[in-house]
């Protein structure tokens, strides 16, 4: 941003959003800034519900990594101090907070550190990785048990793409941390990101069958009966492979 050419620029994976940023210590800084508006930002309510997030920024020397993060909003002092900081680098965010009476969110995103060991964190991963396999699984099995009526049919399988889609988007996130901490497991890893674009390749082929102007039929859902078989193999073999590497027993 030429305009202000001390502030970083990443994308920050929410519900999908755009932020300003600080780097302190290696630690990214998102300032819920909103240009000065009496609202807070969209994304910042997404994040407050679903804090594990997708960062891309720039790697310094023309390129863009891409990783996987947990969001803390800062709090009373902490946060006072990081943005008079960011004021200070950056005049136009002290200009935001006088155009209104609420308080600016800052938010610390903390990479995900795999090789560290943390009990608690990777009972979470598990948890919240087995719990997003079987709500699309029932998702899935309802499409195709015909729970939809066909009118609704479309409405239902975008939805489910959609879900799909941000789960493996969020995956492509995680498994750089998996690498890291893993190395052991490049040939799984490896498995996987080939399925995923197998998979993302079916949704992409599925996606215009839904949104034409006919009423789905039978392609739609032989398409979908192919990528139940896809995912089940794909999500069985991610669990039987990422879950006892983050709980060994």
């Amino acid at each position: 941003m030429p305009w202000r050419p001390r502030s970083l620029t990443i994308r920050l994976t929410v519900a999908g959003a755009t932020s300003g940023c600080a780097r302190e210590d290696g630690l990214l800084l998102v300032f819920g800034s909103n240009a000065g508006a009496d609202r807070h930002p969209g994304w910042y309510h997404n994040l407050l519900a679903h804090p594990g997030v997708e960062v891309e920024i720039g790697d310094g020397s023309g390129g863009v990594r891409t990783f996987a993060a947990r969001a803390r909003p800062l709090e009373g002092a902490e946060r006072d101090e990081a943005y008079a900081r960011q004021a200070a680098r950056v005049p136009a965010y002290g200009d935001y907070q006088r155009a209104t009476g609420r308080v600016i969110p800052v938010v610390a995103l903390h990479p995900l550190d795999l090789a560290t060991p943390d009990a608690a964190r990777n009972r979470a991963i598990v948890h919240q990785l087995v719990t997003v396999h079987a709500a699309l699984r029932a998702q899935l099995a309802d499409l195709r048990g015909g729970g939809p009526a066909a009118a609704d049919l479309a409405v239902h399988c975008l939805a489910f793409c959609d879900a799909l889609g941000s789960h493996h988007a969020t995956e492509d996130a995680v498994l750089p941390a998996f690498d890291a901490a893993f190395p052991e497991l490049a040939p799984v890893l490896a498995r996987l990101r080939a399925e995923d674009r197998e998979v993302a390749r079916g949704l992409a082929e599925l996606r215009p069958l839904l949104t034409g102007p006919d009423v789905p039929g039978e392609d739609v859902r032989r398409r979908l009966d192919a990528l139940a078989g896809e995912m089940e193999r794909h999500f069985a073999y991610e669990e039987a492979h990422l879950l006892p590497a983050l709980t060994p027993s």
